[in-house]
């Protein structure tokens, strides 16, 4: 017999690897981002540029290093371009 949840129980916990702040690659968006927030079987990510969108938290996984580099490259060039300087 195959126990199943249904709607009405407890949302799953994120998996323990997880934390707010943390870098992260949502594999469904192919995108790198940060967590900003748990809701249930979802994580709420930002981008440096301001850019949020919410995901299932099965679907990111711990960012690399190079990822890392990655997100914070796009924060530098957010803020050169937010000035108006050319780009470095």
């Amino acid at each position: 017999m195959e126990i199943r949840k249904t709607a009405q129980g407890p949302d799953p916990a994120p998996p323990s690897g997880l934390c707010i702040g943390m870098v992260v690659y949502d594999r469904r968006y192919e995108m790198v981002g940060a967590i900003d927030d748990f809701v249930g079987p979802f994580v709420n990510l930002s981008r440096p540029t301001g850019l949020t969108w919410q995901s299932r938290w099965v679907s990111v996984r711990q960012g690399t290093p190079h990822e890392l580099r990655q997100l914070k490259a796009i924060g530098a060039l957010h803020r050169v371009q937010r000035k108006g300087l050319p780009r470095p």
